[in-house]
């Protein structure tokens, strides 16, 4: 069984700082690598991108209940995203928030 990636990018504003006002706009990519048969490739696609609307255009801030740094979110994305589903499963996850930083979370090798 082979393994599938699928990139997901996003704008949203966060303020990890805590100071009031400090909010500033990223483009955000999150890329999942799937595991998973091939005939079931369109409905991982579609469960990620209903779970990830809730993330575009938003104030990371108000949706979350976490301090949304790219780790926070990145470890809340892939434990959330692999109880959703049982037919595919997440085994790698990298999350950016610019083109010189990436959080990855998973397994280094499949």
């Amino acid at each position: 069984m082979g393994t599938y990636k699928y990139s997901y990018r996003f704008n949203a504003r966060h303020n990890t700082s805590g100071r009031e006002g400090a909010a500033h706009t990223h483009s955000f990519e999150v890329v999942f690598y799937l595991r998973q048969e091939i005939k079931f490739f369109h409905e991982a696609e579609k469960l990620i991108n209903d779970y990830m609307a809730k993330y575009v255009g938003a104030d990371l801030n108000e949706v979350l209940t976490i301090v949304p740094t790219i780790e926070n979110m990145a470890e809340q994305i892939y434990e959330e995203i692999n109880m959703l589903h049982t037919d595919f499963e997440v085994v790698r996850l990298e999350m950016s928030d610019s083109p010189v930083q990436t959080y990855i979370i998973g397994v280094e090798e499949f």
